[in-house]
């Protein structure tokens, strides 16, 4: 009878054993995928917010695309980029300036 006791312990530990695997590989797995869920909430955030600054830059350059046949628009970018002036203007330029 001593036997058969034996026989029923051991397979009790490895029943328990086996329980025990089983729920710490499943604690094991929702923990990653928990892990993994909050990259892709974080990794999504950052892409909206990249989406939202496109959009932004989407918009200002259909203002600018709207504005460039525009005379006045024309004319402040030529003095901006290309320092042109009238016929009439003068240009003063800063000496001092460069030398800070």
């Amino acid at each position: 009878m001593k036997q058969r006791r034996r026989k029923s312990s051991f397979g009790r530990k490895i029943l328990w054993l086996f329980l025990l695997l089983l729920v710490f590989s499943s604690l094991r797995t929702w923990y990653m995928q928990e892990q993994e869920s909050r990259n892709l909430a974080r990794e999504e955030q950052q892409v909206q917010d990249r989406i939202d600054e496109l959009e932004k830059e989407i918009q200002r350059l259909r203002g600018t695309l709207e504005n460039i046949t525009d005379d006045a628009y024309i004319e402040s970018i030529a003095r901006k980029n290309l320092k042109m002036v009238k016929e009439d203007e003068w240009v003063l330029v800063d000496i001092q300036h460069g030398k800070d």
